[in-house]
């Protein structure tokens, strides 16, 4: 089966639980927190929280491991 076209419109997407573990978090709960206070930006997508991968990986590069 061809490997699907991937839309280049179409940011790649981290679910709460990879970018939490992305930026060291011990739980999802630490990275929400930080979401509520307006810190890093999300979405939603149905019922799930997404972030760009773009910006996580930049965070991530950018910060000192998280409690």
């Amino acid at each position: 089966m061809a490997e699907p076209v991937r839309d280049p419109h179409i940011p790649d997407l981290l679910s709460l639980q990879q970018a939490a573990t992305r930026l060291g978090y011990n739980s999802k709960q630490g990275l929400l927190n930080r979401v509520h206070r307006g810190e890093i930006p999300c979405a939603r997508v149905g019922t799930a929280v997404v972030f760009r991968a773009e910006v996580i990986e930049a965070l991530a590069a950018a910060e000192v491991p998280a409690d």
